[in-house]
């Protein structure tokens, strides 16, 4: 008797473990987007493009010098905006 109740309960596990792998195997990731999502890191630049980058911003820095007050801080942070720099 105990030997048959051992093997029911070894062929019941055995179609429980089969039914799992086999509901698994039916799941689809979907694939990744291409596209930035927000908190991916930025893309990698080769040097001469970070180059031009530092650049474009040191200069967009530079034309609110001449501001003062209110007016400089709102030209300061669209910088920052602008080339994403905290």
């Amino acid at each position: 008797m105990n030997k048959l109740l051992y093997v029911l309960t070894a062929g019941a596990a055995a179609l429980v473990l089969a039914s799992g792998i086999s509901i698994a195997a039916d799941e689809h990731p979907e694939p990744r987007s291409t596209a930035a999502q927000p908190g991916d890191p930025a893309p990698v630049m080769t040097a001469p493009e970070q180059q031009k980058r530092d650049d474009e911003y040191m200069a967009a820095l530079k034309k609110c010098d001449p501001l003062t007050g209110g007016q400089k801080q709102k030209c300061v942070d669209a910088a920052h905006k602008k080339f994403n720099r905290l």
